[in-house]
Order: structure tokens, then C-alpha cells, then sequence
């Protein structure tokens, strides 16, 4: 079983997309996306996704891309995976 990340399209559109198409995101996260997430203040200012229901939020679409691994890293060694 792997962790849920989730994304809203629009901040996809934005830059958050970089994410997803990391290698090591996407192959250790199970990734939804959705048309809208009712987080539209934060959504229109910096890239940001939902990691096991946790909010993450970053200024750049790099710096959410190794908040998130970062997350990944810890959750698998919290779970043993």
C-alpha cells in the first residue's frame, strides 16, 4: 500500500505537475487528482498538495517536489516499506 498525494488540476496547470512526473513520486504514491479542492486562496498563490491529508505547500514547484519526497522518505520508514 502505498501514501495518498493529491493534487488540485488547477495548481497542476501551475507548476505542481513537476510532482507527478517525478520518477520517485510516482512510483512510491498512490496520486489523485481533482477538478478543485476548495483551497482556491492558497491554490492561486504557491504550489501545494495533500500528502496522506496533510497539507503541503511550498513557493516553487521544486521546492514542493522535495517537501513531498521528503515526506514519502519519512512516512515508508515510519510504515517499513
Amino acid at each position: 500500500m502505498d501514501p495518498l498525494l493529491e493534487f488540485c488540476e488547477q495548481n497542476l496547470s501551475a507548476g505542481s505537475q513537476l510532482v507527478i512526473d517525478d520518477a520517485f513520486v510516482s512510483e512510491n504514491c498512490d496520486i489523485m487528482t481533482y477538478s478543485c479542492m476548495s483551497e482556491c486562496t492558497l491554490c492561486g498563490m504557491k504550489p501545494f498538495a495533500f500528502f496522506e491529508g496533510e497539507r503541503i505547500a511550498a513557493n516553487t514547484p521544486e521546492e514542493l517536489l522535495v517537501s513531498v519526497t521528503a515526506a514519502i522518505k519519512e512516512w515508508q520508514a515510519e510504515y517499513g516499506m
